[in-house]
């Protein structure tokens, strides 16, 4: 809970981009503080997480859907402190993390309400700020789109980042076998240690390996942040009647696979992204999630995976630690004193 009387000030500091381009193009500056409309409410943001759509759109290459804010941010750690019409004064004063339409790089942002879900209890609001995207993301994809269920085969790409990170602990959670692509030791032992089996995408061909592993039968879903040359070997690797979704571009947009072989196995392609769904729909995904992560982190098959935490004011090197591939689970952005 936080202080009732706390007044809302006029301006607040937040993050702009100043044009398309390198972490040179981020800058702190003083905003007018937004006013929360109908159905939405301000939070006082403690933590905000970064994101790898959060870098794209800096250089120009993620543009936010027209009714976004256009600032940085997709999720945050806060406090409710102002509501707008239709959302009750009891939400004034909870602790909420909360998926943004934008925004998050900043002192306050609005929120649709029902974009809000509760702080597992025992995580500090920098864990917290670590949570929303990640697994409204792999919820919405493995669960929703891919049908996770126990004994399932799932091979996610990217196994050390924030989403790979959370994909491993929730398919723990159901009971599946993971498999993951790393980039090298360090990253293969962290995923590991989550329950992971590991593939060195740079020195092994993965995808025969799998076969190997699973005595040729393939694994049933395909979590694919990476799309280009990778989807032809996920079609290699995937089950009959498997499914291969992707949910980021990392290694290309067009790729070429092989159509005989996407037949045979009567295999499902399909994609996913979340930030232009709408708003009935994410708030019957943070509804979902929400109880998922009560549970999960209650039962201890969840743990928050924050790898660096900057303050706002260096948030250039929050990006360029993004960028350089090297981070394991989370980045995140602490504003203010909070924990």
């Amino acid at each position: 809970m936080t202080d009732l009387n706390h007044a809302v000030p006029a301006t607040m500091q937040g993050v702009v981009v100043l044009e398309p381009g390198g972490v040179e193009q981020l800058k702190l500056v003083d905003l007018p503080t937004p006013p929360p409309g109908r159905g939405e409410v301000l939070i006082r943001v403690h933590a905000a997480g970064v994101n790898r759509p959060d870098v794209l759109q800096r250089l120009g290459l993620y543009p936010p859907p027209p009714d976004a804010n256009p600032r940085l941010g997709l999720e945050v750690a806060g406090d409710i402190v102002a509501v707008g019409e239709g959302v009750g004064q009891e939400r004034l004063g909870n602790a909420v993390m909360a998926l943004c339409n934008g925004g998050g790089y900043s002192e306050y942002v609005v929120v649709p309400a029902a974009q809000c879900m509760s702080v597992p209890p025992g995580l500090t609001m920098v864990q917290a700020a670590s949570l929303p995207e990640v697994y409204l993301t792999v919820w919405q994809n493995l669960v929703w789109t891919g049908g996770l269920k126990a004994g399932a085969k799932v091979l996610v790409h990217g196994g050390s980042s924030g989403i790979g990170t959370a994909a491993i602990q929730l398919c723990k959670r159901f009971g599946a076998e993971v498999f993951v692509t790393v980039g090298g030791p360090a990253k293969a032992s962290y995923c590991e240690a989550l329950g992971a089996k590991t593939y060195h995408y740079k020195t092994e061909v993965w995808e025969d390996r799998i076969l190997a592993d699973t005595e040729g039968v393939g694994v049933d879903l395909v979590l694919d942040m990476v799309a280009g040359d990778y989807l032809d070997r996920d079609l290699k690797c995937v089950a009959d009647q498997g499914k291969i979704i992707v949910i980021a571009l990392l290694g290309g947009r067009f790729a070429k696979i092989d159509g005989a072989r996407l037949m045979a196995k009567r295999a499902e392609l399909t994609g996913n992204t979340l930030r232009p769904r709408s708003a009935q729909f994410k708030a019957r995904l943070c509804a979902e999630v929400e109880q998922d992560l009560a549970a999960g982190f209650a039962s201890g098959h969840y743990k928050p995976l924050v790898e660096a935490v900057y303050p706002l004011q260096q948030v250039a090197r929050a990006h360029t630690r993004m960028e350089s591939g090297e981070s394991f689970g989370k980045i995140v952005l602490k504003i203010g004193e909070s924990e």
